[in-house]
């Protein structure tokens, strides 16, 4: 997979991206993905490797978003690829069908992001089934953002994942396994 050089981007590791999905298990199989904030794309690759059946990702970099379409290319699933060249809360504030069908939106905003409370907020207004935010450990999501539920949290070193549901997706739930 291609990365960005520098800080700007912050992958993923692959233990915290192993437990992730672990802890997603079979929802990921034929879902649709909402990769938001998406970097290098690790997590909606991941996806897609694991039997997504697509995966949107939206970044504001657009070096990067060109590195997710190489990787996309190289990988050959460029098919099942979408991508959006974005601000994510200016994206999410115009209300894209993507987010409210999705199955599952992946956040991994930089840690120091102090807009990532705002992103929750507009996907709880109209939230795809499951949410999975990627943060500091030391910051702490709130239970609810609109009609989206905290269900789970798990830590990894200096990381959080906090998994949030949306109220009438009980069949999606993050709080199993």
């Amino acid at each position: 997979m291609l990365t960005p050089r520098g800080q700007a981007v912050r992958p993923t590791t692959s233990l915290v991206r192993e437990a992730l999905f672990n802890i997603l298990g079979e929802r990921v199989v034929g879902a649709a993905v909402l990769d938001l904030y998406a970097g290098a794309g690790t997590l909606g690759f991941e996806a897609l490797s694991r039997g997504a059946a697509g995966a949107v990702f939206v970044e504001r970099d657009r070096k990067a978003l060109d590195l997710v379409a190489q990787t996309a290319e190289s990988l050959g699933c460029a098919d099942r690829c979408r991508l959006i060249a974005a601000d994510v809360l200016t994206w999410l504030r115009r209300g894209p069908e993507e987010a409210v069908t999705a199955d599952i939106a992946l956040l991994d905003a930089p840690y120091r992001d102090e807009q990532l409370e705002d992103a929750l907020r507009l996907l709880g207004d109209r939230p795809p089934a499951l949410v999975v935010c990627e943060h500091h450990r030391s910051r702490r999501l709130g239970e609810r953002f609109g009609r989206l539920q905290r269900v789970r949290e798990a830590g990894y070193g200096a990381t959080q994942l906090t998994i949030l549901r949306r109220e009438d997706a009980a069949g999606s739930g993050g709080d199993r396994g």
